[in-house]
This record gives C-alpha cells, structure tokens and sequence, in this order.
C-alpha cells in the first residue's frame, strides 16, 4: 500500500489542487441555498446514475425518478437495478446526515467503511448479493464482512487474508485520516486514499461503490462538497478506461531507485493522483459553468416560459415556479401574494405544482420547496446525463 502519497508535488499537480479549492468555494455563488439543496438532491441522483453504471447497471435517470416514486419497471432484472439505486441514495442521504451530525467521524476507519458496505448491501434483494470467486465460482456477501479469499483485479494481487486485510486498513486510517492532513496534503489525500482503498480491495464486491462513497465522504470532510454539487463520478465513468489504466498503473511495484521508496511505484501513484484531480477540477468546472448565476436564472426563465407556452402550466403558476427558482421553497401562505391571487385560487396552484411534480412537499401544509426532475433537469443542467 505504501507510499500513501507522492513524496514531492509537481508545479502541475500543486496548481490543480489551488484550483480545486477556489473552484469549489465558489460554486453555486449567489444562487439561494435552498435552491442549491435541490440541486444536491438531484445530484445524488445524478451520482447514484453514473456510480452504478460502472458497475453494469443500464438504468436510466427515469428509472431512477420512477423509483423514487415508488414506481417499479415490471421485469424483475430492471426492478433489481431500481432497487440498486435506493440504495445508493438511501446509503449516501444516511451517510451524509451522519458526517453532519458527527464532525469526528472517522471516515477512514475499517468500522465506516464496513458501514458504507453493509449499509447498501443490506437493502438489496438476496440474488443481487453474490460475487465471483477467482475460479468463477459463485459466493454469498454478507453485508459489512471482509473477504477472506484471494482476489484479482487485473494484475494486481489484492491482500489474500482477512489478517492481512484488516492490517492494511488500520494502516490506511493512520495514513488518509484528513483530521491528520495539512493543507494541500488534504486534497491530495482524497485521491491518494481512492486508489489506496481499491488496491486493498476489502470486500468480496462492492469495493467500486464504496470507494465512490468513501470518495463523497472525503470531499465532506475536507470541505470540497456539502451540500455535494459536483460528482467525480460523472468523470470517471465518461472516461472508464483511462480510470481503470491508471488505477492499474499506480498498482505496479516500484521500478527503480528513482521511483520512491515503498513497494509500489510512487511514479505511477502521483500520475494516478494528477489523473483524478483533474478529472475532479473537470466536474466543479462543469457545475460552475451550469450554475453561474446569470446561466441559471435564463435556463429557469426559460423553463417556465415553455411549460406556459404549451399549456402544462398557468400564467400563476409559473410565478410560483419563479419564486421557488429564486428561493428555493416558499411557505403556503405566501403564495397569495406571490401570485396576486385569492386563497380559493392560491390552494388551486398550489395543487398545480406538486401534482406536476414542480414543487414538492415534506408535510401535507409544510412549506414548498422546488423540485427538480428529470424534465426539468434536461433545461438547467445539459449534458449532465
């Protein structure tokens, strides 16, 4: 596993790390919170969308919206990949609420990260929870547990017993903790601790998914992203094989005197680091170009102005639905003067958005609060999926 990171940070890499984190400050900068909490929601849908499809899953982010809807595809194979999905969202929702709740949480510790594990596995149906040995033979996962078998990925000979397993963990906590973590060390841990985790490959399946959380999480700690705006995923999927060589690179054992001191090449270790920050600048790039405040706003504009346009919408309701694009949620009793409208007719658009799915709702009078589906998302945020 070691080195944990690469002993000297080129002019480059240490550019892109400054530009990660002004970038990030900066997303989303004068577009209300509450709008920018929607936006996370589904952004989490949107992650939950690439994570899986790395791992095969063909669902679509409709699928995904009918899910959440409680509305399942009627083959058993596409409902199973629904259900993959929940609980990925289910397991991130979870995972964030505790990292805000618990500011000492120990996200690299083998007890989180078994966590993370157990936590999606438990909510998928039996016959998703398999892995292949290395014969191609079939073996239940038990959700959270460590493998404890051999197992291959590539060329690379991951840790063979649970001993040793647990042994690296305990050494990945001491090296990738960012409460242990200075400066630009921290951003570089977050791509360092990536490759470390999947080269100690913990688990008999699921390793890909748990990085990926583990990856949000880290990004939490060191103040990359919350509420998450911006997913690595979308990168790393868009450009699989180049992720997948570099990951396979950084596993190669050291060349020569001049390639670091540990078992690994630190070389190949600070290409893979340059590779996944970059793919990361890439995503907060992106986002702050979708969310420049000018952008959005016209993008929105033009939203409403096409569902009014086509009927689907009244005059009124697209004040509301400009006033949730402004402020993200609004209480009912506002809505009257919002509108300009009696109450008799405020109840009615009321109802006009959260049956159009616009708008929704977390009580039955609570307050309402703008929703971004797939449709709408199609407008404000192109090419993101």
């Amino acid at each position: 596993m070691f080195p944990a990171f690469p002993s000297k940070i080129s002019p480059e890499l240490d550019q892109l790390i400054i530009d990660i984190i002004k970038n990030s400050a900066a997303l989303g900068q004068g577009i209300h919170p509450f709008v920018l909490e929607e936006v996370a929601r589904y952004m989490a849908k949107v992650n939950s969308y690439y994570t899986n499809a790395m791992e095969g899953n063909p669902s679509k982010l409709r699928d995904i919206e009918a899910a959440l809807n409680r509305r399942f595809l009627k083959e058993e194979w596409a409902r199973n990949y629904q259900v993959e999905h929940l609980a990925h969202l289910q397991v991130q929702e979870t995972m964030l609420a505790r990292l805000r709740n618990s500011p000492g949480l120990a996200i690299c510790s083998a007890n989180f990260l078994s966590w993370l594990h157990e936590q999606f596995y438990l909510q998928l149906p039996t016959e998703m929870r398999w892995a292949k040995t290395e014969k191609g033979d079939k073996v239940p996962v038990v959700p959270g547990q460590w493998r404890d078998r051999g197992a291959s990925v590539g060329l690379h000979n991951a840790p063979e017993h649970k001993e040793d397993i647990l042994h690296f963990l305990a050494k990945f906590e001491e090296s990738f903790r960012p409460e242990s973590l200075h400066g630009s060390k921290k951003v570089l841990g977050l791509a360092a601790a990536h490759h470390r985790l999947l080269w100690i490959h913990p688990f008999p399946d699921g390793n890909g998914r748990v990085a990926r959380l583990f990856t949000t999480a880290y990004c939490v700690k060191i103040g990359l992203g919350d509420p998450p705006l911006w997913t690595v995923s979308r990168a790393l999927a868009r450009h699989r094989q180049d992720y997948d060589a570099h990951l396979a690179l950084a596993d190669q054992p050291r060349r020569n005197d001049w390639d670091g001191r540990g078992p690994l090449s630190e070389e190949n270790l600070a290409a893979f680091c340059l590779f996944f920050l970059t793919a990361c600048k890439d995503q907060i790039d992106f986002m702050s170009a979708v969310l420049s405040l000018d952008h959005f706003q016209r993008r929105a504009q033009r939203y409403g102005d096409g569902l009014i346009k086509e009927k689907n919408l009244s005059k009124a309701g697209g004040k509301l639905l400009g006033a949730l694009f402004t402020a993200g949620r609004v209480s009912r009793a506002s809505v009257r003067d919002i509108c300009h409208v009696q109450q008799r007719r405020s109840s009615q658009i009321i109802k006009e958005l959260l049956e159009g799915g616009w708008a929704h709702s977390d009580a039955p009078y609570g307050d309402l609060r703008l929703n971004i589906s797939v449709d709408m998302a199609e407008t404000l945020f192109p090419r993101l999926a």
